[in-house]
Parts: structure tokens; C-alpha cells; sequence
């Protein structure tokens, strides 16, 4: 949430950073339970995110003549024995500027909760002797946004363990992978690593979950910005091309890497990272090469049947590259467990004017509608209780497709309390024809706006109702 959320005002956050300096200049004078307990609410009140480099500036600063081990006191304390999360932060902040080596393998056990990560690797970096070692320490106990934190700060790293795990787990995480794609291919020095002769199993899949995230690109560096990118891809596809036993992530990381070769909008700029004509014209041959080999389509069928969610995300996305329809496993998959599936959004997408008459069906059967439509919130949907709420909006999302059809599902779309159902309802109504819509749809779209607190929505709403139905 700290990476998420706006930090609170300007005006907020100095308020809440002099409050903390009173309370510990009062602790620090007397050292007494109510100054304690001072201190520790005053903390707490808001997220330590906000002030937390300007008050250990100040800190620093007005108490440098305090005896430093009464503060690393008060530091341990929070860190160690605080039963709140921004208490914990700010002891963990503090102690990186009082505390001593000593203290480092305590950060790296708090550290390792994701929450505490980014505050525990920069006090790790104050005070460890070899800072690039434990934050590495550190990295592999997480896998969120910890993870995330901690590599960002191993990018001019030249120790070569760390650039061989860079390139083979550390950017790995839980939330995408993506975001470390380009910093451990370029700290990692892939384009090097990939130039020897013969490659561990490790390091090829790595290579191959790289690229995949490189060419997705997303909300951090693309292929478009990795300079070696040309070069590391070459090398990539040859070992691939003389490589046997090899999974479907490869036949993906290589049909990814032909569709980006072959993507003439995006060469403007590529000279300047090493791609040329013959450069391209080699990978798109090799890339066709592996890709027409017969062992995929047995390597699909097996990856289908799978009760591994990787394995069968790989392969669901493979059969679809290889034009195999995997509709009724999708089907099948929805039937079992209705409101916990995934497979709704594919189902719908493979499905056609034909067959949406059965999945709507099936749909308003099976999910919960009454317990899904009890009024319009700012909710997001997150958590168990709205696995429903998730079912619903991918067949609200993909009705955009199929104009007229499931007036009942997007009407009790426009009483959820979670966002995305009403956008989504709002935009499958976008597509239908005003003779298409039902008696009732003028009053359930005026009373859907009277109660509507998302200000989009709103809009959304205030734009139909601006339309004409036909009588």
C-alpha cells in the first residue's frame, strides 16, 4: 500500500514529522512510560513512508550531542518489540542511522517480511559491512515488492554471484516480473553471460522468462530499452535452436521474440541496441525453425491436463499461438468451481454468437446474483469474500463483444459494490443499440447514477442516459 497509495499533504506530514521529534526529545529527557507511549502513538498515526528521509535528517541533526546508544535504544525497541507496522518502520529507520553492524542481522530478519523491506535495505546499506552481500541475503527471503526494493539497489553490482542469481531468479516475484526484467538483464550482464558455449538449464529459462517480460514491457524498461538487446537475443535463439528437452516457456519466449523482429512499427531507434537487417533476418529464421517443430503441440496437450497452474497458463497460451481451441477445457474448469475459476475470461473469449446464449445461462445459475447486487461502494474487489464479484466482471467484460445480451447480469453489475463490475457494465451497455434496450433500462440507469459514488461511472451512466431510446 505504500506503493499504491498518494502520501498524505505536504502540510500533513510536517505536522506528523515535528509531533515524532517532540515525543522523542521528551523520551530521550525521561525516559518514562507516557513519553513512551507518546512516542509510539504519535508514530503510528500515519504511514512513516511520507516522512521518513527528512526526519532522520532532523533527527541527525538536533540530537547529535544525545549519548548515540540511548537512541539505538529507542531504535531496537521499536524495531524489535513494536506490535504496529509503522512503529516497526520507523525503528527500522532510525536504526539505520544509531545502530551498528551488529544490528544487521536483525534487519535482515525484518526484512524479510516484504512490508519492512525497502526501509530494512536502506539501513542495511548504512551499516553493513558488505552491504551488497546481505541485501542479496535479504532478496532471496522475499518475492514481492521486497523483492522489487532490494535488486533495485543491486544494479552496479560486479560481484559475479550475485549477477548469475540476478539472471536466474532475482527478477522472479510475485508481482511482475517485469519490473526487474531490464535491470538484472543489463546488471546480470546477459548479453555475456549468454556468449558461452554451453548454458546451465537455469540460466536458459531465465533468459527466456527475461524476454518474455522484456517484449511485455508494462510499467517499466521494455526490450526497447536494454541496449544489448540484440545481442543477447541472437544468442538466446541459437542455444534454443541446438537445445532438446526444452519447455513451452521457450517456445513462447522465441514466438514473442519473432513477433517483435518482425514488427516493423517498432524498429525506429533499434541500430542504436545493435538490431540490423541481418541480425533480424537470422532470428526470424531460427525463431520459425523451432517454432514448426512437432513436439510443441504434444508438449500443449500434456500442459492442458495439468493440475499446475504455471503449467497450464503456459500451455493455455501456447494452444492459443498454435490456433488450438481450449473452449470446453475452460468450460469445464468454470463448471467445477463457477465463482473461484479463472477461466471465465477465456472461456468468454473463445466463445461466439453461437454459444453466448449457454454461458449466460449458465452464469446467471450459478453465481450468487442476490448476494452480488447490495449497492454501489469505492470497494476494489480484493479478497476472498468477492471471488464472486471477480466471476461476474470477467463475463461482464466480455459481453463488450456481444451487444443485447445479459441485461440481468449487467443490472446486477450496476449494484455491485465493487468498481470494476459497474465499469464494466457501463462499457458492455456502451456497445448496445437503444432499441436493444429493455423497458425498464432508462429507470434502472437513473437509479443506478442517484447512488453511484465513482465519479467515472457517473459519467458513464450520464452518457446513456443522454441517449434516446427508441420507443
Amino acid at each position: 500500500m505504500d506503493g499504491v497509495l498518494a502520501l498524505p499533504k505536504e502540510e500533513d506530514r510536517e505536522k506528523h514529522q515535528t509531533a515524532i521529534l517532540h515525543n522523542l526529545d521528551e523520551l530521550l529527557g525521561s525516559a518514562t512510560e507516557a513519553n513512551l507511549k507518546n512516542l509510539y502513538e504519535t508514530v503510528t498515526t500515519d504511514r512513516m513512508l511520507g516522512v521518513v528521509d527528512p526526519l532522520l535528517k532532523q533527527i541527525i541533526g538536533r540530537f547529535r550531542q544525545v549519548n548515540r546508544q540511548r537512541l539505538a535504544a529507542v531504535a531496537r525497541y521499536f524495531a524489535t518489540q513494536a506490535g504496529h507496522r509503522e512503529a516497526v518502520k520507523f525503528g527500522i529507520a532510525l536504526l539505520g542511522v544509531v545502530g551498528t553492524p551488529d544490528d544487521v542481522d536483525a534487519l535482515i530478519k525484518l526484512g524479510s517480511n516484504d512490508e519492512f523491506s525497502l526501509f530494512a535495505a536502506v539501513a542495511i546499506g548504512r551499516l553493513a559491512s558488505e552491504p551488497e552481500k546481505r541485501l542479496w541475503e535479504m532478496a532471496k527471503l522475499v518475492h514481492g515488492w521486497g523483492r522489487i526494493q532490494i535488486v533495485e539497489r543491486l544494479v552496479r553490482t560486479n560481484d559475479p554471484q550475485i549477477q548469475a542469481w540476478l539472471l536466474r531468479e532475482g527478477f522472479r516475484n510475485s508481482i511482475m516480473d517485469e519490473y526487474l526484467a531490464c535491470i538484472c538483464a543489463r546488471a546480470g550482464r546477459l548479453h555475456e553471460a549468454l556468449k558461452a558455449p554451453v548454458l546451465d538449464r537455469p540460466l536458459l529459462d531465465g533468459a527466456a522468462d527475461i524476454f518474455r517480460a522484456l517484449i511485455c514491457g508494462g510499467p517499466a524498461e521494455s526490450i526497447d530499452d536494454y541496449e544489448n538487446a540484440a545481442e543477447a537475443a541472437e544468442s538466446y535463439v541459437n542455444h534454443v535452436w541446438s537445445s532438446r528437452g526444452i519447455d513451452l516457456r521457450h517456445f513462447l519466449a522465441v514466438d514473442d521474440l519473432l513477433r517483435y523482429a518482425e514488427d516493423a512499427a517498432r524498429k525506429d531507434g533499434r541500430s542504436r541496441r545493435g538490431w540490423n537487417e541481418e541480425r533480424e533476418g537470422q532470428i526470424r529464421a531460427l525463431c520459425k525453425d523451432i517454432l514448426r517443430r512437432e513436439v510443441w503441440d504434444g508438449m500443449v496437450r500434456e500442459g492442458l491436463g495439468s493440475s499446475d497452474e504455471m503449467a497450464f497458463y503456459e500451455a493455455d497460451l501456447a494452444a492459443h499461438r498454435l490456433g488450438i481451441s481450449t473452449r470446453d477445457i475452460h468450460f469445464a474448469k468454470v463448471r467445477a468451481a463457477p465463482t473461484k475459476s479463472s477461466s471465465w475470461y477465456e472461456l468468454l473469449r473463445q466463445t461466439n454468437e453461437a454459444q453466448i446464449d449457454e454461458v449466460l445461462h449458465f452464469a446467471e445459475s450459478a453465481l450468487p446474483l442476490e448476494e452480488i447486487a447490495t449497492g454501489p461502494s469505492d470497494s476494489l474487489g480484493l479478497g476472498q469474500e468477492f471471488e464472486p464479484h471477480r466471476a461476474l466482471g470477467w463475463v461482464l467484460q466480455g459481453l463488450s463483444r456481444f451487444p443485447g445480451r445479459g441485461w440481468r447480469l449487467i443490472r446486477v453489475g450496476l449494484k455491485s459494490p465493487v468498481v470494476n463490475n459497474r465499469v464494466m457494465s457501463v462499457k458492455a451497455l456502451a456497445t448496445w443499440r437503444e432499441e436493444n434496450w429493455p423497458r425498464e433500462a432508462i429507470k434502472v440507469f437513473k437509479a443506478a447514477l442517484e447512488t453511484e459514488p465513482h465519479p467515472g461511472v457517473k459519467q458513464g451512466l450520464g452518457e446513456l442516459l443522454r441517449r434516446k431510446p427508441v420507443n
